[in-house]
């Protein structure tokens, strides 16, 4: 089993309590499970205590043993309940926190309310900024994570065409590419931090599927089997003449890779390859911009420039009221870190940053488009993702 090296996890913390030290907070609690990975190399039930300055104390309430396996950190007390949170922290000590920082974007409410009657002279203000900003820098190690995950995706998008064949459902295709990930080394889910944003390997959508309404936080639609879960591949048979889009992400060592291909099952009309072709030249064009100092709003408003002064306007980046706003978001543990590529976002791009790219155009018969995760680097982008892009013919 691969573990946190210490050196990861020392940095992480540095980064975070020079942060915590500007704006005078004396700790952050820590409960979810991305960033307790992130910071504690483990993710167990518990409250993981980071202070301004020295070690975390984890109290961990199942399982400490394995917390003690898998953290760099000494520092972890099994604690059944969360009751004595305040003395077992200053037994270890870690005491005086007059203002602790807590992820409010996705701690419940009912934890919160919690944590005010168990420390009921500290003041909690919202660390969830702070927290997510460290993470949007990657280091070598994440980095290679990434690329693993990202390998895994151009070895499933070679096998699609012996699954997608004649009398094939969307769900045969999905079952078999979601096998196939699995034994690869896929970790078999994907984290999201946006609240009741779903996700499973992806979508594998064909001809109008793509287009399907839907409340996923994504562009691809698909029908999913019933309303209850209503995203991935339905039973739905693939059909001459359709678009089949593969929108699929990876992940190993908890870090994800996403990408997207466009599959042609038989021949689709013209209009279709002429929608490709200029995603593929709108790809070129916005990967120029991807260096450190363009802000993202900028690359998401050339993106949509480029596309006004196209008839792909109306469905681009979704259809309807499905449609979304953005052009691309930063990913690491979670699919949908930060930075986001959309029109509020002026925030520059700064080396270390993991990105997805993907711009989509939808038609009633189908859809098309492309995505690649990149890493920002000093010298610009390095797509992990490398794969054909055009679009990839399955004899039908």
């Amino acid at each position: 089993m691969d573990l946190l090296p210490r050196t990861e996890a020392s940095a992480r913390l540095e980064r975070l309590q020079a942060r915590m030290q500007e704006l005078s907070v004396d700790a952050v609690f820590v409960q979810q499970n991305a960033d307790l990975y992130y910071f504690s190399g483990t993710v167990q039930a518990g409250l993981l205590c980071i202070p301004a300055s020295g070690e975390p104390v984890y109290l961990v309430q199942k399982s400490a043993a394995r917390a003690r396996m898998e953290s760099p950190w000494e520092r972890v007390v099994a604690a059944t309940s969360l009751k004595k949170a305040e003395r077992l922290l200053a037994d270890s000590g870690v005491s005086q926190l007059a203002v602790v920082g807590l992820e409010l974007d996705v701690l419940p409410v009912g934890h919160f309310l919690r944590l005010k009657e168990l420390f009921p002279h500290t003041r909690f203000v919202d660390a969830s900024d702070m927290i997510r900003k460290v993470r949007t820098i990657k280091s070598t190690y994440e980095v290679e994570q990434t690329r693993r995950a990202a390998s895994f995706l151009r070895e499933v998008f070679g096998e699609i065409p012996r699954w997608a064949v004649p009398g094939a459902t969307e769900l045969e295709v999905a079952a078999r590419l979601e096998g196939f990930l699995r034994h690869l080394g896929h970790q078999g889910l994907i984290r999201a931090r946006g609240f009741n944003f779903e996700i499973g390997y992806g979508a594998i959508s064909a001809g109008p599927s793509a287009g399907y309404p839907t409340c996923f936080p994504g562009p691809v639609g698909s029908l999913g089997l019933y309303p209850s879960v209503p995203i991935g591949a339905s039973r739905r048979p693939l059909q001459r003449g359709q678009t089949l889009m593969a929108d699929i992400v990876a992940g190993f060592g908890g870090y994800v890779a996403d990408m997207t291909r466009t599959f042609e099952l038989g021949r689709v009309n013209e209009e279709m390859h002429r929608a490709h072709r200029f995603l593929l030249e709108l790809m070129r064009a916005v990967e120029e911009m991807l260096k450190p100092g363009t802000l993202c709003s900028d690359i998401y408003r050339e993106a949509m420039t480029r596309v006004q002064e196209t008839p792909y306007a109306p469905a681009f980046m979704g259809v309807g009221d499905s449609r979304v706003r953005f052009v691309g978001h930063g990913l690491g543990l979670e699919i949908d870190e930060l930075p986001v590529f959309a029109a509020n976002h002026d925030v520059p791009l700064e080396a270390g940053m993991m990105i997805a790219l993907e711009p989509k155009i939808f038609f009633p018969d189908g859809g098309v488009g492309i995505e690649n995760t990149y890493w920002i680097t000093e010298d610009g982008p390095e797509n992990l993702t490398h794969y054909p892009e055009q679009m990839i013919p399955i004899a039908f």
